[in-house]
């Protein structure tokens, strides 16, 4: 369980000129704030066995979910016409409130590859509305994608424009994590493809995220905050499923394959940041070798 002590947030200055993958050069002048993450702000998992984070079962063609989050507070609605709440996060001033619309509905069917419709909303702790972002304003491309998870932090609003299955369906354009100012509908950064599906992490000034799927190469990466920028790239033996935190700035990566890899946490609250393996013997057990892609790994899901 995630303690809720929280050391003292770290400032540091974006870099002043970053590129998304449509090389539109994007002006950040604001200080990054790196203290809301999810060690002061745990991110609840309702359910933790699904491909993408939720608050909610059912299959995704439902119009109602069993909803297994948190209470609801009366002033963030259930239902936004045909999307249903999807996730509810306690962030920093209130709460953040994603709604996805289920298949079959209205925008997206189930294997036509159509974009399904997304909305954020962030609650001040009165109900006041602080703002609503269409997470379709800020994608990439009208198909292909589905969101798996997202973040308010700092806020600033991070989410993942995953895959809907293989990535060769999307010509590998898919996976990207992005960076959004949903005040102004502003993209940030993208990273570059294939490397955030499923769940990520935020952790001070970076971002834990991870990629795989059957067949495709899988891995955990670290990303800065502030420029979207790729620092480390770790092979893994099937797709990084869930992320837990340890006091001792350890973190558990638990994989498809049911195997659980460890790490140090190495500069995440200053940097520079990186993940160092406590695992011995990694490249044989859970690497490419034994549990790897000659034993069945290489395998995940999206």
């Amino acid at each position: 369980m995630l303690a809720l002590g929280f050391a003292a947030a770290c400032y540091r200055e974006q870099a002043p000129t970053v590129r998304n993958t449509a090389d539109q050069a994007l002006v950040l002048g604001a200080p990054l704030v790196c203290g809301p993450d999810d060690r002061r702000y745990p991110a609840v998992d309702g359910s933790p066995d699904s491909r993408m984070r939720s608050h909610g079962s059912g299959p995704l063609t439902a119009r109602h979910r069993t909803w297994l989050g948190p209470a609801v507070p009366e002033y963030v609605p259930e239902r936004i016409g045909t999307l249903g709440l999807f996730l509810l996060d306690e962030v920093e001033g209130g709460h953040l409130a994603f709604y996805r619309e289920p298949y079959n509905l209205g925008s997206c069917g189930l294997g036509n590859g159509t974009n399904c419709t997304y909305e954020a909303r962030l609650y001040g702790r009165r109900g006041e509305q602080r703002w609503a972002l269409q997470l379709g304003e800020v994608m990439s491309r009208p198909d292909q994608l589905e969101v798996q998870d997202l973040r308010l932090a700092g806020g600033v609003l991070y989410f993942n424009e995953a895959c809907q299955s293989y990535s060769s369906g999307a010509n590998g354009k898919c996976s990207s994590l992005v960076a959004v100012d949903p005040k102004v509908s502003r993209v940030l950064w993208r990273t570059p493809p294939l490397v955030s599906n499923g769940r990520f992490l935020v952790r001070g000034c970076y971002i834990v995220a991870g990629y795989g799927f059957t067949g495709e190469p899988d891995a955990v990466s670290v990303i800065d905050r502030g420029s979207g920028k790729v620092l480390q790239t770790i092979p893994v033996s099937s797709a990084p499923e869930q992320y837990t935190l340890r006091e001792d700035d350890g973190l558990d990566v638990r994989l498809y394959s049911n195997t659980t890899r460890q790490y140090r946490m190495r500069g995440f609250d200053g940097g520079p940041a990186s993940l160092e393996s406590l695992d011995p013997d990694e490249e044989m057990y859970g690497g490419t070798t034994y549990g790897g892609a000659q034993y069945g790994g290489g395998h995940g899901r999206p």
